[in-house]
Formats: C-alpha cells, structure tokens, sequence
C-alpha cells in the first residue's frame, strides 16, 4: 500500500497530492490511505466515514450525509503515522519495517520511475512524506477514478447545482475567476496578490473578446468583495463555502487566477480550460489555455 504520511498546505495542495498517489496506487495495483486528509474527509462521501481515507473505499458510500468520525480520532492517527514516519527516517530505517520515501522542498519524485513501481509492488507499505510525488501521466490516465472518489456530499453538489444552473439560464459563456487575496499579500513577496481594479480589468479584456456572447463571472474568492467592484459587467459571486466555491468553478467554461492548487484542481476535476495569471497585466489567451494537467506541460 502507500500512505500519505505528511499533509501539504490547505484543500487544493491536498487534492492534488492525493490524486497524484492515488493514481500511482491505482497503476500499480495497490491500495492507498490518506490519513493526512484529516480536515477536509468530511466534505467527501468515500472517506467521510473511513479513519484513513482509503481508496479503493472501503464501503460504498450512500446519497445521505453522513456521521463523520470524531476529529481528534482523525488528528491522533495522522500525528502518529507522521510521527513514526519521522522517527524512522531519522534513524535511517527506511527500508523496514515500511519503506520510507521522503522528498524535500522543490525535489520530485517520479511516480512513473522504476524505482517508485518496484517499492509500491513490494511486500512492505510505503510511507510517502513531500510534497512533489507526481505524475502527469498517471494523474490523467486515472481521472475519471480519481474524479468519482473525490465527488463532494449532496447536500454541497446540489447548492453547486443550483448556482450553476442559475448563471447558465442567462448566460452563454460562464468564466471562473478567484481571487486570492488573504495568504496571497505575503506569500512570494506578494507578487501574486492583485487588486481588484487589476482583475476586474482581466474580466474586462475576457468580455470585450467574448463581445458577441452573453458573458457572466462567477467570482470566488477569500477577500472582501461586493458587486460595485465590478460594475459594467455581469457578476455572481460563489456561495462562500470553500468546497462549493472550488466545485462551482469547476463548471465553468474558463477559468482565470493567480498560481493556486485551488484553481488546479477545479480546472482537472471538471477538465476546464485554466489562465493562470502569472502578472496582472498579461493578455488573455483564449485559444491556448488547457485543463490542468494538460496547462502545466
């Protein structure tokens, strides 16, 4: 099996952690368990109710919402295999009794590379700490499994549904836009941390390009945030709850922000076309932009 022994920024870094060994696990035939997902195993019918958020899931999870396990529960088991992960590469027993595979800073571990293969398929459980274990390759080729394991509850699929279904009654092109502000106004110095004049006027180039269609915005974003901001042009903003928001603009037709997992992953799970906009000022190409992964090559 492989476990994901360590936990890597917020919600999007999560998922696509996640995704990214889990497709491994899927290719290779083995089992994989995210005790790490300790915060957000709630918003996910497969794991809600599965200490170590396994996949393949363990039960076929029903329609109703269910009762979630405790969060110390959670917490005290992703502490302890964190822990004994640390413990063990410390003192270099990396081999056994698990294989213990740990990646530094901006080092990647190929999940497609020999070396990983041979591990996963070994007799002994694979404890994975860093945060770049990826393959493209893999993430794409186990989409649409990775997809249906990380479906959200009903009850934040049908508030999606309905947003959605209201912006596309009156629109013929929806465009994604986050807004990242909070985190964003120190994180790399700040160089991703925009104005809102800065992305109301990206939105503003999108509409004039798009000038024979019916054009919303569906803006998201964790800043303070009101429609006179944006006045001229057709507006809805997301509901505010964290997993809505990132699913909703996962149904967009595009979708436009700073470098952000947030936007990775709605652009891989609903396979929309994603900007990222790395300068404020830069043009929009909408003949050019990919889904993630597709964007990142």
């Amino acid at each position: 099996m492989i476990v994901l022994a360590k936990n890597f920024g917020q919600l999007g870094n999560r998922l696509l952690l996640s995704a990214h060994l889990l497709a491994a696990a899927r290719e290779y035939g083995v089992s994989f368990r995210n005790p790490s997902f300790v915060e957000y195993a709630q918003y996910f019918p497969s794991i809600s109710n599965d200490l170590w958020c396994r996949f393949p899931a363990q039960d076929t999870p029903t329609d109703a919402a269910s009762d979630d396990l405790p969060a110390w529960q959670r917490k005290a088991l992703y502490q302890a295999v964190r822990l004994s992960t640390s413990v063990l590469s410390f003192l270099g027993m990396t081999q056994f009794p698990c294989r213990v595979i740990r990646v530094r800073g901006e080092q990647i571990c190929d999940l497609q590379d020999e070396s990983f293969a041979l591990a996963a398929k070994g007799p002994r459980p694979i404890l994975a700490s860093g945060w770049k274990f990826r393959s493209n390759t893999l993430l794409e080729k186990h989409a649409d499994a990775i997809r249906a394991h990380f479906r959200i509850q009903p009850k934040h699929r049908q508030n999606v549904d309905t947003l959605i279904g209201e912006m596309r009654s009156a629109a013929d092109t929806v465009v994604g836009i986050h807004i990242r502000h909070g985190d964003y106004a120190t994180w790399e110095g700040g160089k991703y941390f925009y104005s809102i004049d800065q992305y109301r006027d990206v939105m503003q180039q999108v509409a004039d390009r798009l000038g024979n269609q019916r054009v919303t915005f569906l803006v998201c974003g964790n800043g303070n945030l009101s429609l006179d901001q944006f006045r001229g042009l057709n507006v809805r903003f997301g509901t505010g709850h964290l997993i809505e928001d990132m699913y909703a603009l996962a149904e967009t037709d595009l979708l436009i922000g700073p470098p952000s997992t947030f936007t990775q992953w709605a652009s891989f799970y609903g396979q929309v076309p994603l900007q990222v906009l790395v300068t404020a000022d830069q043009e929009i190409e909408l003949d050019r932009v990919a889904w993630y992964p597709q964007q990142a090559a």
